[in-house]
């Protein structure tokens, strides 16, 4: 006879038993339930923590490469090299992107440069980073790129296919090279929160066709936290300029201590979805000011007047190392940026993003130097 379903058997055979030991069968099968769901989640945690993969040391770098200029990268401790093709619209709301620009010669150049980049990456034993950027050509006043959303359900339809084109060129010629990671887009709050089964669509359809690892990304405030399509991805990519100040020339100790309103959320959203966190971007500019609002780009027009301060941007590295650098659950950085083309610059006329030639060039290579990554 069945017990499990003889319901009219098992019932009386409980109640034969008695009430305290039906009671005391409960609790031992409960406590071995919790136990496995313990140690299912243990074993989670564990492979997540133990991924065995190295930190990633990268660099966005534009310029040209040779043989020659690619050494400096190598020299300061870098292994990855993020190279980013652009594409362009002219506002938030415009249905066309330009990613094949000139006549058939003029594209046929660019497509040899990027081949030949990667190859001279490659050459040196650098792994590579494809990471396309969309640039608004003439954005209404307050809009950027996070802003992007088609006014209308026809021109969503001609910017997602004209998107997807875009995308997918670059991940063949990434397939086609052996890139080792491809970003498959960055910072469109909005379209990655409201169109969500665009992008999963999307991811789907790049690891068809691209057998690397794959990211996206997100702006670090209201983007990277709320998304809902991690899992599908390979790792969490922020664009990490995190405000952790608001007064000029800070040191390193208050800097350090800002990062602690922002680890224990990018920890929780790391474990929520069983993926590492990677910063896609961080960087800082040699200014007074420069983490008070890290984004900010220098406006040689406009804003070029600003204190210059090399300590500023050295401290605000530094406090980086000392915080998030040592996170289980951190899988590197991509700096923005530097140029192949950097050369014997003075420094105290560049208050730029790049930490070439500048105290935090030494640091960042002593750092990386540092980090066990094979």
């Amino acid at each position: 006879m069945n017990l499990y379903f003889d319901k009219k058997f098992s019932f009386s055979f409980l109640m034969g038993l008695g009430l305290p030991m039906v009671f005391s069968m409960l609790v031992a099968v409960l406590c071995v339930s919790c136990s496995d769901n313990k140690l299912s989640q243990g074993v989670q945690e564990q492979q997540f923590q133990e991924s065995g993969e190295p930190k990633q040391k990268g660099v966005h770098v534009f310029g040209r490469l040779d043989s020659q200029n690619i050494e400096y990268f190598v020299e300061n401790n870098m292994e990855w090299i993020t190279f980013v093709p652009y594409a362009g619209q002219s506002d938030y709301d415009s249905p066309d992107i330009r990613y094949q620009r000139g006549d058939s010669l003029r594209r046929a150049r660019r497509e040899a440069m990027w081949y030949r980049h990667i190859a001279v990456a490659k050459e040196a034993g650098l792994k590579v980073f494809l990471k396309p950027h969309l640039w608004l050509g003439r954005p209404s006043e307050g809009k950027w790129r996070s802003d992007i959303f088609p006014s209308s359900e026809e021109n969503w339809k001609t910017w997602s296919e004209s998107y997807r084109d875009f995308i997918f060129y670059y991940a063949d010629l990434a397939e086609q090279e052996d890139v080792e990671m491809f970003c498959i887009g960055t910072e469109f709050t909005r379209l990655t929160l409201e169109k969500e089964e665009f992008w999963r669509k999307l991811i789907k359809d790049v690891r068809k066709r691209y057998s690397g690892k794959i990211t996206y990304a997100a702006n670090w405030y209201n983007e990277y936290e709320k998304i809902t399509f991690w899992k599908e991805l390979d790792y969490i990519g922020v664009q990490a300029y995190f405000p952790l100040v608001k007064k000029m020339n800070p040191d390193t100790e208050l800097l350090a201590k800002s990062w602690n309103k922002y680890i224990p959320d990018l920890q929780a959203v790391a474990k929520k979805n069983n993926r590492k966190i990677l910063f896609t971007e961080l960087g800082y500019k040699s200014t007074a000011d420069s983490a008070i609002e890290p984004w900010g780009w220098i406006d040689y027009g406009g804003n070029s007047d600003r204190e210059l301060s090399l300590e500023t941007q050295s401290n605000c590295y530094e406090a980086f190392f000392q915080t998030v650098w040592k996170q289980e659950w951190f899988a590197g950085v991509h700096l923005w940026q530097m140029r192949s083309d950097f050369g014997g610059r003075d420094p105290h006329t560049n208050i730029d993003f790049t930490p070439q030639g500048k105290p935090a060039m030494e640091l960042i290579a002593k750092e990386f130097g540092n980090s066990v990554s094979k």
